[in-house]
């Protein structure tokens, strides 16, 4: 089974992502800020990291760089979710 890190402040975005998610036979890690997540992304085994960008204590950019800089967790593939729209 995959287990997949999704990350968004917003719990409801989460909990429709594990629902999608778990319904296509993935294990689901949920955290709510960035240092979760990163504790998570250290701490188990994880296929793929599901990311918000825009999120306090810890932003998905930052939370990404440091995933991509440690050697235990380099190799975990990472997509960015935004509603962030360009004006």
């Amino acid at each position: 089974m995959y287990n997949i890190i999704v990350c968004d402040d917003e719990r409801d975005i989460v909990s429709a992502l594990e629902i999608y998610l778990t319904a296509e036979g993935y294990h689901v890690l949920r955290a709510e800020n960035g240092r979760e997540a990163l504790a998570l992304a250290n701490s188990e085994d994880a296929h793929l990291m599901l990311l918000d960008v825009m999120m306090p204590q810890m932003d998905g950019n930052e939370l990404c760089r440091l995933i991509k800089q440690d050697k235990r967790t380099a190799h975990i593939p990472v997509i960015l979710l935004t509603a962030r729209q360009n004006t």
